[in-house]
């Protein structure tokens, strides 16, 4: 037995792929389905051949595909220079946005773990794993005339929380930090929504990860600072035409008193003027009153510039945006995304209620807006052991991977894409293949 791991496939193309070749050197497994179809996810298993005296870097296999009914061919290909395992994709016969005909894209290998292999789109309009970091503006041929709840976007759980610059004395990293990547890395992995937690902390608006806890009171941490996350925002946008949504909740004011209370108007009337220096920040249409999930992409940035929408739930109960609402902000009211967290621990628990919540509420493309929240929740024990909320992403995000293609369709299908730890651009590819499975299956 050699050490093993899995390949997951998915088809978000229209047509089958169909295997035309296979052959491997020295693999214990390396044997790929026949046909893999449009659609569909499959779940391929391999093994490399290890030993006294074995040559590991001479291990190698190749399984090559063709989209049936068109001359599109890929090969997947197992490599191990050095004796260092790797998966890859050659795209010998097809390109896809950001990866050129000839190219060879690394998946990378996880010993007893999964690495992802995305492929969706047309002839002549593909998408793929690795997908270019402005991959609305490159799709809007496609996406540019769909309401935002007829799109997917990947997203991110308290975005702001990879580091800490400030906490309360029972808090530490384990249980505080939820993302591995800035907010800028994040952008440009592919990330358009951002679930930003506003604190006041030592004079600053940071973001902040604060639960009220019985007995111990309020606990957590600060993470990025609002001034840096807009100066990230706008580097982006500056070279990047795309829609970034940035979700403002669960204020706290936490210099005053150990009751942390919500923002007061002025404090929020602060935090306003400092996210004024926002460049291009949205003004719909009637922008007191409109609905944004029923603007299109090219609404929002079919002009050729970015666009930054702010959108505020306030703790406090008659804050007041004033004239900021003729400015690019925005209550939740008026991007009301379905957001409600299975609050479990257990994978098959949250997989099960986020699933069951989707079909619930995802009954037609034109549905409200949706955020699957494939996150797992620090139980007590959890806390208490110094549990990491990062080890339990580590667990839920491959098997978003797994379960995910098999429940969307052109009807039903998840509009955030919302996780921890957002440190790779498969979400984005993947969000990619949830938008063309729903268009390919309207068609």
């Amino acid at each position: 037995m050699g050490e093993g791991g899995n390949v997951v496939l998915i088809n978000g193309t229209p047509y089958d792929w169909v295997k035309t070749n296979e052959h491997s050197y020295q693999m214990e497994v390396w044997s790929f389905p026949d046909v893999i179809p449009a659609g569909q996810m499959r779940l391929v298993h391999v093994e490399w051949k290890e030993g006294v005296l074995v040559r590991e870097s001479d291990d190698a296999g190749e399984a090559s595909y063709v989209l049936q009914g068109t001359s599109r061919t890929f090969q997947l290909q197992a490599r191990a220079p050095h004796g260092k395992y790797n998966l890859q994709v050659y795209y010998d016969g097809i390109s896809t946005a950001n990866n050129a005909r000839g190219s060879v894209v690394k998946l990378g290998w996880k010993h007893d773990g999964d690495v992802v292999f995305i492929l969706s789109g047309r002839d002549g309009c593909f998408s793929s794993t690795n997908p270019p970091s402005d991959w609305m503006h490159r799709n809007l041929s496609t996406l540019g005339n769909r309401q935002l709840r007829q799109i997917c976007i990947p997203g991110s759980h308290d975005s702001g929380m990879s580091i800490v610059d400030g906490k309360t004395p029972l808090a530490n990293e384990n249980n505080v930090i939820t993302q591995t990547a800035s907010i800028a890395t994040q952008l440009f992995l592919g990330g358009r929504y951002f679930d930003t937690r506003p604190v006041i902390a030592s004079g600053q608006f940071k973001t902040g990860h604060y639960s009220g806890i019985e007995v111990l009171g309020w606990q957590g941490a600060d993470g990025q600072n609002f001034a840096q996350i807009i100066e990230e925002i706008n580097a982006y946008t500056a070279e990047n035409k795309e829609l970034v949504v940035l979700n403002l909740s669960h204020d706290r004011n936490t210099d005053h008193g150990r009751e942390f209370k919500p923002f007061t108007q002025e404090e929020w009337d602060r935090l306003f003027e400092q996210l004024s220096a926002l460049d291009h920040l949205y003004v719909a249409p009637d922008p007191e009153k409109v609905d944004l999930t029923r603007l299109t992409l090219n609404d929002f940035i079919g002009r050729g510039e970015a666009a930054v929408v702010v959108i505020v739930q306030p703790d406090a109960p008659d804050i007041a945006l004033g004239d900021n609402a003729q400015r690019g902000f925005y209550f939740y009211k008026q991007f009301d995304a379905y957001n409600s967290y299975a609050d479990k621990d257990r994978l098959e628990g949250m997989i099960q209620d986020q699933l069951e919540k989707m079909r619930a509420v995802r009954t037609g493309p034109n549905a409200q807006l949706f955020l699957l929240s494939w996150t797992l929740t620090q139980a007590v024990q959890d806390i208490v052991s110094d549990g990491r909320i990062l080890t339990l992403a580590e667990e839920a995000n491959p098997a978003l991977f797994r379960h995910l293609p098999s429940a969307v369709n052109s009807q039903t299908f998840p509009n955030i894409l919302y996780i921890d730890d957002f440190s790779h651009s498969d979400i984005t590819a993947l969000a990619m293949a949830i938008n063309d499975i729903a268009i390919h299956g309207e068609q």
